[in-house]
């Protein structure tokens, strides 16, 4: 068994993890109320959110005052 194969076989169990069962590992983590991932997601949701709200009300007011 070369490098090759160590590499091959690797990666082949990262992708039958991810496929199989990354999106009950993210749910188990983010459905504990107290976790930090959770509340680093809601942050990032968050601030993503309040973000395109304020790119939005910019581009309001542009439309606004340009149309008069």
């Amino acid at each position: 068994m070369n490098n090759e194969d160590v590499k091959k076989i690797v990666n082949d169990e990262i992708k039958k993890f991810v496929s199989d069962s990354l999106d009950k590992e993210v749910k188990k983590i983010l459905s504990k109320s107290g976790s930090q991932t959770r509340s680093e997601t809601i942050t990032t949701i968050k601030n993503a959110m309040e973000s395109v709200f304020k790119v939005l009300w910019q581009k309001k007011e542009f439309w606004k005052t340009d149309i008069r």
